[in-house]
């Protein structure tokens, strides 16, 4: 850990708690309802209450994500984390009271709008705070002790009582609370709001002298950017006539339908299915399943991490997508196969195991990790929590491209999705190839210097120090 950096790890550490104790409620239900439905708890619920349960979360989350847009602009990045702490915490109150459906549906509420507005502010935060050259690795893993918060959910909430795990399940939003009070604004919202000095001592401590310019220089670099970034509009609309045309191509033929709709067709519903239908082929216990799904996410998770600031975001997401779709070939050749010679191609049903395995392993290593972190540092400041926004309320909109995936599974045959899936994986693929910039190790600013041109950049800056 770099001497002066210290604040930034403690920060993302700080950050990696509140995210593990979102994915730790979040699991919540792989493990507490079936004790519910195996009557191992002190009520029941019926097929019609299970659904309205899982029903909600989807609302939730986009709730949140609304909401963290509004507050996160109006009264910071930091604030808006505790928020969510917060709700969560009282999501915890109404878990420790279940003995009805509708507590349930509450916790419910609560717990997905508090993740909500985590998801959407985490990686808006970090990319203000944390230095170019480690960005992305702190960023990723944040996100990956999601999954970990997830896993510890698994292994404790099978091996506790339902009431004893409801009881206790409050410590984890409180534990999260007091490791976010603590840290600092983000430099560049205080900056956005006018609050010079507090944003000049944020800066000052998070990055206590690293480089070779001082706090004075780099502040004066940031204020700038600030200041140029904000002479836009902050609608969206101005974002569209500001923003320059290979932005605009990358964000929204790139990030929406490539990365978005191939990891939105690939959702939890969907990969649940394919999970389920795979491991009875190769005749593996489905009970494993969650284990092995958040077993490859934490350790992959982990690998991604330590890799997206040594060689890059473009390397890992076109691996990413030349393993998602080497896969999903795979899969669809050895169901059609199937479909017509069951009995000599069911016996290396393996195969379709093994690439299942390596869908979950390339999916977990760039396309559902490096979006975020790709997403956040393509926006300039001025619409940056809007764009953020808009983009995971369209991922939000997925549940309805889930069922639309199943409808069209059962209209033109499952091995017609999984040959689907692999064009959009070699369309990623070839726009991340041909259009994606390489933003590792830029500086947010260097970033919006490159999608915008330096020709138009100099001469903003220039105008901007001449006021």
């Amino acid at each position: 850990m770099e001497a002066g950096r210290k604040l930034q790890y403690v920060v993302t550490c700080a950050v990696s708690i509140l995210t593990s104790t979102m994915g730790f409620i979040y699991a919540w239900s792989m493990v507490m309802i079936r004790k519910i439905w195996l009557g191992k708890a002190d009520f029941q619920l019926n097929a019609e209450e299970t659904k309205w349960f899982f029903n909600i979360a989807p609302i939730g989350l986009l709730v949140g994500t609304v909401f963290a847009g509004y507050i996160c602009d109006k009264f910071g990045r930091r604030t808006t984390l505790l928020t969510a702490t917060v709700i969560a915490a009282f999501g915890s109150i109404f878990a420790a009271i279940s003995s009805e459906a509708w507590l349930l549906y509450v916790m419910q509420g609560l717990w997905s709008f508090s993740l909500g507005i985590v998801w959407t502010v985490r990686n808006i935060y970090m990319a203000e705070i944390v230095d170019p050259d480690i960005r992305g690795g702190l960023s990723l893993a944040t996100r990956f002790m999601f999954h970990f918060g997830s896993l510890l959910m698994v292994l404790i909430g099978e091996t506790v009582s339902y009431r004893a795990m409801n009881n206790w399940i409050i410590i984890a939003p409180l534990l999260s609370f007091a490791a976010i009070y603590p840290i600092p604004e983000s430099p560049y919202y205080l900056l956005k709001v006018g609050k010079e000095e507090q944003a000049r001592k944020e800066l000052s401590s998070l990055q206590e002298n690293v480089g070779t310019e001082d706090i004075d220089t780099q502040f004066e670099k940031m204020k700038m950017h600030v200041t140029m970034e904000m002479q836009n509009s902050s609608s969206f609309f101005g974002f569209i006539s500001n923003i320059s045309r290979k932005a605009l191509i990358i964000t929204f033929d790139f990030i929406v339908t490539g990365i978005k709709l191939f990891s939105i067709s690939l959702g939890p519903i969907v990969m649940q299915g394919l999970d389920s239908m795979i491991l009875e082929e190769a005749d593996i216990d489905l009970t494993f399943t969650d284990m092995i799904d958040l077993g490859i996410k934490v350790g992959v998770g982990i690998l991604s991490a330590l890799l997206v600031d040594r060689v890059g975001r473009r390397i890992l997401l076109l691996w990413s997508f030349i393993g998602c779709s080497l896969s999903m070939t795979v899969i669809a050749l050895y169901f059609g196969v199937r479909d017509y010679y069951t009995q000599a191609i069911q016996s290396i049903g393996y195969v379709t195991f093994a690439a299942l395995i390596i869908l979950l392993i390339s999916k977990s290593l760039g396309l559902a990790s490096i979006k975020e972190v790709i997403e956040v540092e393509l926006f300039p400041l001025n619409v940056r929590v809007m764009a953020v926004v808009t983009l995971y309320v369209f991922e939000g909109l997925g549940y309805s491209l889930e069922k639309g995936v199943r409808e069209f599974e059962s209209s033109a045959g499952r091995v017609s999705v999984f040959w689907t899936f692999a064009v959009i994986a070699i369309h990623g693929f070839i726009f991340t190839y041909l259009v994606l910039p390489e933003t590792k190790r830029k500086s947010l600013k260097e970033i919006q210097e490159m999608l915008r041109g330096d020709e138009n950049v100099n001469k903003r800056e220039i105008t901007t120090i001449q006021e």
